[in-house]
């Protein structure tokens, strides 16, 4: 398989990432998107990667060996139930109780945000609507698959960086997002669908990229949403099963002070 889309990948984003300043966090899951981040920010920082999860949760396991690999400061992020529901009480001011799906994946910028040290955050927002990384993807014909794309693209730049935002200045910080750049959006953008998934491997060219950035395993590990990954949203729905509630019964009841 040809690696030059995965080379297109890199010079792109090498030149996105090249103003950094010295000390940037990296949300780091352990995945092929913080992965590919990670690698091309030391070319131009110092970053130090960071990894949110309950006890064992299987993005910390993953985040330490790839940290490793990358030869990068990393630092775990430890939570329990009561330290969630702090930060989903602290999160309900900025984003409403009726969308836990939205709610449970930002819980990681959310306490990132407010335990780093660094002033810049960097995220790999926008890369699963980019190449094509959602499960859902896989069963979509090509012209299918265009649209969702482009759908799913405009959803995350309209509502979730916003979000985002808001979320790193309550701390002071401030958030980018390198896949959301333009430049890389209009290079992902030439590249065809049919080039995305390869043989059930979703986000193919990120992978090559990642690949030729010496990743090894982790260009190509299969993980779970940020949130799943995490362990996070399983405290949550215990959480809730606790209380005899939905989850989003759960946040409301949050949300209102009972």
């Amino acid at each position: 398989m040809s690696m030059e889309r995965g080379r297109e990948i890199v010079e792109v984003m090498d030149a996105v990432m090249a103003d950094l300043p010295a000390n940037v966090a990296i949300l780091f899951s352990g995945g092929v998107d913080s992965g590919l981040l990670a690698a091309i920010a030391r070319r131009h920082s110092r970053p130090r990667l960071y990894t949110v999860g309950v006890e064992g949760a299987p993005d910390l396991v993953a985040a330490e060996d790839a940290a490793a690999r990358l030869e990068l400061p990393w630092r775990p992020l430890i939570v329990d139930g009561d330290e969630l529901e702090r930060h989903c009480l602290a999160l309900l001011q900025l984003t409403p109780p009726d969308d836990p799906i939205t709610l449970s994946f930002e819980l990681p910028l959310h306490i990132v945000a407010s335990a780093s040290e660094e002033g810049l955050l960097i995220t790999g927002q926008g890369a699963d609507e980019l190449f094509a990384g959602y499960h859902r993807y896989l069963s979509m014909p090509p012209v299918e698959l265009a649209k969702a794309l482009e759908t799913d693209l405009a959803k995350v730049i309209e509502s979730v960086v916003p979000l985002d935002r808001r979320i790193a200045a309550r701390y002071g910080k401030q958030v980018r997002h390198p896949f959301l750049d333009p430049r890389t959006i209009d290079m992902a953008r030439s590249i065809p669908v049919d080039e995305m998934i390869v043989s059930g491997d979703r986000k193919v060219p990120l992978r090559q990229a990642a690949e030729l950035m010496g990743l090894g395993p982790t260009a190509w590990r299969e993980k779970k949403a940020a949130q799943y990954g995490s362990g996070i949203m399983n405290v949550l729905r215990s959480r809730a099963r606790s209380r005899s509630l939905t989850l989003r019964e759960y946040l409301e009841e949050l949300a209102s002070g009972r």
